[in-house]
């Protein structure tokens, strides 16, 4: 790990920090902060973020108004606003997050850049991975394609259902999650900074 690395934090609310109901001081980037002091974190997630949005708040806005020149590492932590919210095809979908992982490494070709899947939704009681979104694919489609793309780009992949699967289950979603059913608690975002920074350490 180099020392005092400049790592930003690109993605929606689950990177801000929004429980469901409120914006909490103690998020991911709070919990990474103190886990590894020696990264410097930049918190570029904004609620309702998308990768296929052209607004302040989606991936191409804050790619284009971040220089990575001035960081070492990278996140990009966006997809379940597309699945639920936008009417994009996984296609196009594809093409601007390759877009933008190109420019990224255009301004910066060392960064190293680390894809983090979508956590498990539960709308409606169920685990959304068999249910298909606003734009008709499934959740199981959009981490599939999401993973594709980082792969294509040697960028490491952390899937949540394979590196931590009792993060989010059927049995504990409702207490783990702010709003149960898709927005993390303080616990939960802990947890996942916990995984979040192990996962770095790996790669």
């Amino acid at each position: 790990m180099l020392k005092k690395a400049n790592l930003i934090m690109l993605g929606d609310s689950i990177t801000h920090g929004f429980d469901g109901h409120k914006d909490l001081e103690k998020n991911i980037s709070y919990y990474l902060s103190k886990i590894d002091p020696q990264f410097n974190i930049t918190n570029a997630g904004v609620n309702a973020g998308t990768i296929t949005g052209n607004t302040e708040r989606d991936l191409t806005f804050q790619v284009s108004n971040h220089n990575f020149a001035d960081y070492q590492l990278a996140t990009i932590f966006y997809g379940t606003n597309d699945f639920a919210h936008r009417e994009e095809t996984l296609e196009i979908l594809g093409r601007i997050l390759q877009k933008n992982i190109i420019i990224i490494k255009q301004e910066n070709p060392t960064i190293k850049i680390y894809g983090i899947l979508p956590i498990n939704r539960f709308d409606g009681g169920i685990d959304n991975y068999h249910i298909s979104g606003l734009a008709q694919y499934s959740f199981a489609e959009l981490l599939n394609k999401l993973t594709k793309i980082y792969q294509a780009n040697q960028i490491p992949v952390l899937n949540w259902r394979k590196i931590a699967p009792q993060l989010l289950t059927f049995a504990n979603y409702v207490n783990a999650l702010g709003d149960g059913r898709l927005h993390p608690n303080t616990s939960t975002y802990q947890k996942m900074a916990t995984i979040i920074n192990q996962f770095i350490l790996e790669n």
